[in-house]
């Protein structure tokens, strides 16, 4: 029986597939790689750190729909993949047994504690810093969560659950899809965190919504530029 076989709880399935793979090895110190596990782990290793980050939002903003939750992996996916995932690939071709060093600390970690959420999130931070060379993850943290795409599926889970008119839910997201700054998410928020889903419904009814976007807009401006900033590197 495998180790995988022998788990009460399913591991995750990117934690898993590096298990699988590093059975052939016997355990070994530090085997000799070929180029197609060594491959195979860095985008293993990739993955469940997107998912790591994917569950941790999800945590945060109480995101259940797992079609939202695929979509968020996505979008994840599409922003890291230049900027933060290159420094690692960068790494790996630099030094390629970091992907087997890494995958056994992912593993070891998860096969024995995968309910332990204090460790897994240090577990990751501690790679973040070493390994991608982000000293400090909230501030990573920080710049998915004000991305458009991100705010978009945060506000979209938000809206499912409380807008009940079919007609409103399907122009508020109508809206938020075609806001390329990701304003509007916070404009409407105003609204909903009051529970004032008339008055959210009258400014979509008659457009005034445009207005309080500019004006957010303004006040939003330093965040924007940074955002864009943080975009461009």
């Amino acid at each position: 029986m495998t180790i995988v076989q022998s788990l009460s709880k399913p591991l995750n399935p990117y934690t898993k597939a590096m298990l699988n793979c590093l059975e052939q090895f016997n355990g070994e110190e530090m085997p000799q790689l070929d180029e197609s596990n060594s491959q195979f782990l860095a985008n293993m290793i990739q993955g469940r750190f997107l998912q790591y980050l994917a569950a941790r939002i999800c945590n945060n903003y109480e995101i259940t729909d797992k079609d939202l939750e695929k979509k968020l992996t996505m979008s994840l996916m599409r922003i890291l993949s230049d900027k933060f995932f290159a420094v690692f690939r960068e790494r790996v071709k630099e030094n390629p047994e970091i992907v087997y060093i890494l995958a056994k600390k992912i593993t070891a970690n998860e096969v024995c504690c995968s309910e332990d959420s204090a460790r897994i999130d240090a577990l990751f931070r501690g790679i973040s810093r070493r390994f991608f060379k982000y000293q400090n993850l909230q501030v990573i943290m920080q710049w998915i969560d004000t991305n458009p795409e991100i705010e978009r599926i945060v506000f979209i889970s938000r809206i499912q659950k409380r807008i009940k008119d079919s007609s409103l839910l399907k122009a508020l997201m109508y809206i938020v899809q075609n806001d390329k700054d990701g304003i509007t998410p916070s404009v409407f928020n105003r609204y909903l965190n009051k529970n004032k889903l008339g008055r959210l419904e009258s400014l979509v009814k008659t457009g005034d919504w445009k207005i309080e976007a500019m004006y957010v807009q303004q006040l939003n401006a330093k965040m924007i530029n940074w955002r864009n900033y943080m975009s461009s590197l």
